[in-house]
């Protein structure tokens, strides 16, 4: 514990954990409120809508969401240009048709069928012979 200047006000405050003072925390969770009652109310808000409408700095946003206290929805525009798997709809890398998991069910499924099917050209099987094991000797009596 020592004393700071808050990083927004310039105030001096007994620091513990956060750089700003208590009023200025005070402050920004009022904005944090204010934030999340706006996206309740429009839910396909982006960053840039609450900046505009609230007059909340950019990257005070940016750390709210870092934190994991603002949830946003991605850009519908930028949402619609992800390529997506075309099996499960997650996202994939551009230039890909499947993702991961579902290239690997796709390779396992190809393979079970081979399996399956019998090869025409396979020899006929020989009889296996044991080479270790109980013997017994038959009798001819």
């Amino acid at each position: 514990m020592g004393l700071s200047n808050c990083r927004k006000c310039g105030k001096m405050f007994q620091r513990i954990t956060v750089d700003i003072c208590q009023q200025c925390q005070k402050e920004e969770d009022e904005e944090l409120r204010d934030a999340q009652e706006y996206l309740r109310s429009h839910p396909r808000a982006s960053i840039y809508d609450l900046v505009d409408e609230l007059e909340i700095e950019q990257p005070l946003i940016g750390r709210w969401v870092e934190e994991g206290r603002l949830a946003l929805i991605k850009d519908l525009e930028e949402e619609a240009n992800t390529p997506r798997c075309a099996s499960c709809g997650r996202e994939i890398k551009e230039g890909e048709t499947y993702c991961r998991t579902c290239l690997f069910k796709r390779l396992q499924g190809k393979g079970a069928q081979r399996k399956t099917e019998p090869d025409k050209e396979q020899a006929p099987e020989k009889p296996q012979t044991r080479v270790s094991g109980m013997h017994f000797k038959i009798r001819e009596d």
